[in-house]
């Protein structure tokens, strides 16, 4: 769902509240913490640089619960004297789920300016009895820079409810990783990790384009794409363009790795790196 300007919060939340008890009963009710491991939200990328004026995306990431992840209700918040809030994108339902998710921007304290985006979810599959399995980005968050150079937000993450699919079970307890947007002077470009060409998606054209690298051959790029294999900065760390898996090289490893994420499989990287196909901030 994507935020609306000057649209309340409130009747959208009660609508949707009033669908996840339908489906999940009381969110609230649930008082009991569960213990796991692996489960967590997280802010990516941690940190965001947008210059002044100009606009950048953050995602609001989980990695589900051992349970899966049946429904949520999470908030962002953020300093409204250095962004404003653009945009709030939901996760998509996936195929095979019954289920609902929207975010927007809402004024917690009643004054002139909003400060927190709520995420509010809920998805089961019939057929697995399951949530959300794995990592997914439950919200995507535009922000645009109203502050000055060097000024810098907090962007906090408060989960007021984290649910697994069972409307009898307890609530768990991810771990958070906050994250922070800042304005600089001179900011990169909004990337995908692994769009080789800056094409506006990762696809099988990547990969044969990662092998003509490889084979020395010339490859077509976006006007201002980095060249393949070029150093940049990504999200303030120093990468070569199109590592996709971060080994320090790019090669046919990295063309049959953007394969394997086409495919919708696994896709073994060397940590810290971004993940395929997530938005990151390039500095060439």
């Amino acid at each position: 769902m994507i935020f609306t300007p000057g649209l309340s919060i409130r009747p959208a939340l009660m609508l949707g509240l009033a669908l996840l008890v339908a489906s999940f009963l009381f969110l609230t009710s649930h008082q009991s913490i569960s213990a796991g491991h692996g489960k967590s939200l997280a802010i990516s990328p941690e940190l965001r640089e947008i210059g002044v004026g100009a606009t950048g995306t953050v995602g609001l990431t989980s990695m589900a619960p051992a349970a899966s992840l049946g429904a949520w209700v999470v908030d962002v918040v953020y300093d409204p004297a250095v962004v404003s809030v653009q945009s709030c994108q939901s996760i998509a339902n996936p195929a095979g789920s019954v289920g609902i998710a929207f975010c927007q921007d809402d004024d917690q304290e009643g004054g002139p300016d909003n400060e927190t985006v709520v995420s509010v979810g809920a998805f089961i599959f019939p057929d697995t009895q399951r949530g959300l399995d794995g990592t997914n980005t439950l919200a995507t968050i535009t922000f645009q820079a109203v502050g000055a150079v060097d000024d810098c937000s907090d962007l906090t993450i408060n989960v007021v409810s984290h649910l697994g699919p069972d409307p009898e079970g307890p609530e768990t307890d991810p771990a958070t990783t906050n994250g922070q947007i800042c304005i600089v002077e001179q900011a990169g470009t909004d990337r995908l990790w692994g769009d080789s060409d800056c094409g506006g998606a990762v696809n099988p054209v990547d990969s044969l384009k990662t092998l003509r690298f490889d084979a020395g051959l010339s490859v077509a790029q976006a006007a201002g794409c980095p060249l393949i294999g070029a150093n940049v900065m990504v999200d303030g760390n120093a990468r070569l363009w199109n590592d996709i898996d971060c080994n320090g090289a790019v090669n046919p490893v990295d063309s049959l790795k953007t394969l394997r994420f086409d495919a919708g499989l696994s896709v073994a990287q060397t940590e810290p790196c971004p993940g395929v196909g997530t938005n990151v901030n390039v500095v060439s």
